[in-house]
């Protein structure tokens, strides 16, 4: 199938992106991407971690082995662990190949990670892109296979996550052959009276999402949003050692005793003290208790405040 670890049959239910969404900002999810670290290192779910899918059996010794007990511990806890690939699509869209999601997905199963505990993100990370939704960190843009993808290629991928978003492993034949046809006479009609503004390439995209959007109401709302994504708003507790302060004018600084893998959500907004260290607000609309937590820094103690410590992880 062309990644790693063999297709076993097994497959996985796909969660919405809103609904995967909705488990990073109350912290009952783990999303674990089967991009390789290229795609990683260019765009990811805030707080997600890497298990590429080809590195399963061509690069062992680079897996983080670890994760599948982290995985299995979570999944204990009532969490989900959603794996995610760049479009997350079933393989009847995918002309019968199997997404690097679901080889993942069927790695950690093999290792002991309960089927119930796994979902598949749905439309992948490109699906999560377009939505608008916080929580990526890195290139906006979307990519295919290691590029950046053409209008073309959005458009067959927006077409394909849509017939995932309604059904589409259910869909027949001739359903699924319908709805391709009708982006395709929308992308048409779009290359044919192109917009002032962005060309028959932005036409077509428009038109295929608004064939989304008479289906399922989805939009996009790529045009007003930026091409990089630097601040994070959520994080992910390293060590268990969480410093906090009431607000950046005070000195007083708390320590608390967090879970490893607990997830902090900010605002985004975040600080430089005095001495170096970066501090980020937290956000109490997602449940959070006011104040900033230490991402990293100098330590506040006599042996450590020359020394750079990292306490938390986007």
């Amino acid at each position: 199938m062309g990644y790693g670890v063999a297709d076993t049959g097994v497959d996985f239910d796909f969660i919405p992106t809103k609904e995967a969404h909705e488990l990073l900002k109350s912290d009952k999810g783990i999303f674990v991407d089967a991009r390789d670290l290229d795609d990683f290192e260019k765009s990811k779910i805030q707080t997600s971690y890497n298990f590429p899918a080809n590195d399963i059996m061509f690069k062992p010794d680079r897996l983080d082995k670890t994760l599948v007990q982290r995985c299995k511990d979570v999944a204990a806890k009532g969490k989900l662990i959603i794996v995610v690939s760049d479009a997350g699509i079933s393989g009847m869209q995918n002309r019968g190949h199997v997404s690097r999601c679901r080889h993942v997905a069927q790695y950690l199963h093999e290792l002991g990670v309960e089927r119930e505990s796994i979902r598949r993100l749905q439309g992948g990370i490109n699906c999560w892109k377009r939505s608008g939704l916080d929580g990526i960190l890195g290139d906006m843009r979307r990519y295919y296979a290691g590029a950046v993808m053409n209008a073309d290629k959005e458009a067959q991928l927006d077409v394909e996550a849509l017939a995932d978003e309604v059904g589409g492993a259910a869909l027949d034949q001739s359903s699924w052959a319908a709805l391709s046809e009708q982006a395709s006479l929308s992308l048409e009609a779009a290359a044919a009276a192109p917009s002032a503004q962005g060309g028959a390439e932005a036409s077509g995209r428009s038109a295929i999402c608004l064939v989304a959007a008479q289906a399922e109401g989805w939009s996009d709302s790529q045009s007003s949003r930026p091409l990089v994504v630097t601040s994070p708003t959520v994080y992910r507790v390293l060590s268990g050692e969480v410093y906090k302060k009431a607000s950046p004018e005070v000195d007083k600084v708390i320590k608390l005793s967090w879970a490893v893998d607990r997830l902090v959500r900010t605002t985004g907004e975040v600080f430089v003290g005095s001495s170096g260290g970066r501090w980020a607000e937290l956000d109490t609309g997602c449940g959070e208790k006011a104040g900033w937590v230490y991402i990293e820094g100098p330590g506040f103690g006599p042996s450590t405040r020359n020394i750079t410590t990292k306490y938390l992880a986007a």
